[in-house]
């Protein structure tokens, strides 16, 4: 046995770290990240016991340089076991210790009565050696562990761990005390190299009194340059008020359910400040968008708001003070989306865990809720009651298609409504008047023709494919300078592509020239364009609100109109089985009366009818958390099934930038940094085949040399491939050339 034990290598100082100091370290910051859930002993525990495997002489050979592959991991979980009865509050210390080199696995147990007893092999499943063997080591380490940390043995915890039978519950208060280890240990071991790294990674307190004062400014900024109908803007004022008001309300599950174009996104924001000033122990504000698309003009208003708030999401471009930051999430208020902030919360790594602790004590801001996938619906709205009930969240789902989730069998959903008589509100903003020809099919031609007979108006359809068609047909349709007023707008344009066609038809609609768009969903949340006239395929009736959102957005006119059709083509929704079931619930609703989209009441039946059908979760989900196995709930739980393949485009205002990346390329290879700058030339594509025939492949080196492993990223080789109507384009070099 050594005199001493270290935890960590030499510094710039040529100090080593000592075991001792480091638990010391780790256990008072795991302590005070649990405090405000109550777990400040727990805590303790945690950061004091989870490097015990360390007095050893297996890792003393580690940072010697002559050994590798050690798990010392274990032991300090297997201590943590046996000292705190092997009940419930036991078995989450030990499962959270174990992990958080790793992962958290429930099964882990049965290798710490192995480790314990000296039986089995040794090794873990990944074949480390186990830093500590058997009790004749273990107990060997405690005695020189003990000499200086004799008082994490003599913690009392208070009262034990709720033994919970809800495996959500259960698995979420693993993550939420991984995130407060992973984020002590991490933090604590940095500090041995660079002294002021929390200092560094730290963001400033937030101030919801000037965040408020802000907002009231911007808000008035905005009603000066309105050139909405003061009917519109007295509403949008009602709002603001009703979301101040509101925000007087103990902390807890709330719904903002109101109709698109009455400035939801600051009214939110209001909500979230005012609650803050109301209640002292709220600390961040989280607000979380459902597509990068809408991320930008929302983003705008909000860092008027609150400068140092931070983005966190696949498209942010840090500097280096924001990266750190983003590590942590330590920010007065962050901004994410779907994937960034659900995800986490079933993950089973403490890379991904390591900033839920920061989520305690937040107002969160779900924008556009019924985005939120249906096969995952049960286990997240699960989630955000528990971060309502144990972790002092305020949550609030906002959207103007409030989704009844009071349907889904056995789940407890009880919010509190932010408007007073959303009904009210809906019916004072009927700007638009539906049209429903859902029984009989029609063709794109007759879409066209008809489209034609106005002097603007938008075409919102569910494929891709069905985009193109529709939009040759109207190219062929007109000629000159008549075809400069028809638009094409998909996900097959890049970010700085689609950005110039939004820009173009706002020009034109503004000036009352003829502007004819065809698109697909992705214009149907948080594009604030307005046409007298909006077309859409069926579809969810909440895509089937979202596309009315762009018809009479302004109240311009006395009434908007908003068609309905069934198109004729064998294939019609994209694939998945929500999107046809969810279609077809529309057409069952409108056999049984006409749909009135003001009416509040028939889209409470609409969610009735479609979560009465439903299956729930996936079973691949719901077998995991039955089972509480970490992992397969990680894999199990994807905000989005498939992202495609991401292919670097060559747009031709942007060739500057395509150029510097290729250059990039050449010298790092692929790197995160090079990821955000490309995202304005980004598309996500799901044709592989054509994808690996046309594009270069983007590999990451390691040690200068180029990666074996395949990535998901391609750089175009064929500039023709990319269209400057029709963006990535395949067949466009082909079928198109000829045509403008």
């Amino acid at each position: 046995m050594r005199e001493c034990y270290y935890a960590r290598s030499v510094n710039a100082s040529g100090e080593k770290e000592t075991l001792g100091h480091h638990a010391q370290r780790a256990s008072g910051l795991c302590s005070e990240f649990l405090k405000l859930m109550g777990y400040t002993e727990i805590g303790a525990i945690l950061g004091g016991l989870h490097d015990f495997g360390k007095s050893s002489e297996r890792f003393a050979e580690v940072l010697e340089g002559k050994r590798v592959h050690v798990n010392h991991a274990y032991p300090g979980a297997a201590l943590a076991y046996f000292c705190y009865g092997q009940k419930k509050t036991a078995r989450m210390l030990a499962t959270v210790i174990a992990a958080h080199h790793s992962y958290l696995d429930n099964n882990c147990i049965i290798g710490l009565k192995e480790l314990m007893r000296g039986t089995g092999s040794g090794y873990d499943e990944d074949g480390n050696i186990f830093s500590l063997f058997g009790m004749e080591e273990i107990e060997e380490a405690l005695e020189a562990f003990q000499a200086e940390n004799s008082q994490f043995m003599q913690i009392k915890i208070p009262k034990p761990l709720p033994d919970e039978e809800d495996s959500v519950s259960d698995m979420l208060l693993a993550r939420f005390l991984l995130s407060a280890l992973a984020d002590a240990d991490y933090s604590s071991s940095a500090e041995h190299f660079q002294p002021d790294y929390l200092k560094t990674h730290t963001g400033p307190v937030l101030n919801p009194e000037d965040a408020l004062k802000r907002l009231l400014q911007i808000r008035t900024e905005k009603q000066m340059i309105s050139k909405s109908s003061s009917a519109l803007n007295v509403l949008r004022d009602q709002l603001f008020e009703d979301c101040l008001s509101a925000a007087e309300s103990p902390p807890g599950l709330f719904t903002l359910t109101a109709p698109t174009g009455l400035g939801k996104t600051l009214s939110l924001f209001a909500f979230a400040a005012r609650h803050c000033i109301k209640y002292r122990q709220m600390r961040r504000i989280v607000l979380i968008l459902p597509y990068l698309a809408i991320m930008e003009q929302n983003v705008r208003d909000y860092r008027r708001v609150l400068p140092d708030l931070l983005e966190i999401h696949s498209a942010a471009i840090w500097d280096e003070k924001t990266r750190l930051l983003a590590q942590r999430w330590d920010a007065p208020c962050i901004v994410t989306t779907n994937v960034g902030f659900f995800e986490p919360l079933f993950s089973a790594r403490p890379t991904d865990c390591r900033h839920l602790h920061q989520l305690a004590g937040s107002v969160i801001v779900l924008d556009e809720a019924q985005s939120l996938p249906p096969e995952l619906l049960e286990a997240t709205l699960r989630t955000v009651n528990l971060l309502c009930s144990q972790y002092h969240c305020t949550v609030v789902f906002s959207t103007a298609t409030q989704p009844s989730f009071l349907h889904i069998p056995d789940l407890q959903w009880n919010p509190t409504e932010i408007v007073p008589d959303p009904a009210r509100l809906f019916q004072a903003t009927r700007r638009v008047t539906y049209d429903w020809r859902t029984e009989e099919q029609v063709s794109y031609r007759q879409i066209a023709e008809e489209l034609f007979s106005h002097r603007q108006g938008c075409v919102i359809v569910n494929l891709r494919a069905h985009a193109e068609k529709l939009f040759r047909i109207l190219k062929e349709s007109v000629s000159g300078a008549e075809s400069e007023g028809i638009f094409y707008l998909t996900s097959d344009l890049c970010g700085a592509h689609r950005t110039e066609v939004l820009d173009a038809v706002e020009k034109r609609l503004a000036e009352g020239n003829s502007c004819y768009l065809v698109a697909t969903q992705c214009i149907e949340a948080g594009v604030d364009l307005d046409f007298p006239v909006v077309y859409r395929a069926l579809a969810p009736l909440e895509s089937i609100i979202q596309a009315a959102g762009r018809c009479n957005r302004n109240g311009d006119s006395d009434d908007g109109k908003m068609i309905v059709f069934l198109p004729e083509e064998e294939r019609l929704y994209p694939p998945g089985a929500y999107y046809q079931r969810a279609s077809l619930c529309v057409k069952t609703l409108a056999s049984r009366h006409p749909i009135d989209c003001f009416n509040l009441k028939h889209i409470d039946e609409y969610y009735k009818i479609l979560y009465s059908n439903g299956e729930g979760d996936k079973k691949k989900l719901k077998k995991a958390l039955e089972d509480r196995d970490y992992q397969r709930v990680q894999e199990a739980y994807k905000m989005i099934e498939s992202r495609g393949i991401q292919v670097i485009v060559p747009w031709k205002d942007k060739m500057d930038l395509f150029h510097s990346l290729e250059e990039e390329y050449k010298k790092t290879g692929l790197t995160q940094e090079l990821i955000r700058r490309a995202r304005p030339l980004m598309v996500s594509s799901f044709a592989e085949d054509k994808v690996k025939e046309c594009c270069i492949p983007l590999l990451f080196k390691t040690y200068g040399r180029e990666s074996e492993v395949q990535t998901d990223w391609y750089l175009l080789g064929n500039p023709k491939c990319y269209h400057e109507k029709l963006g990535l384009n395949f067949a466009a070099m082909e079928a198109f050339d000829g045509m403008f």
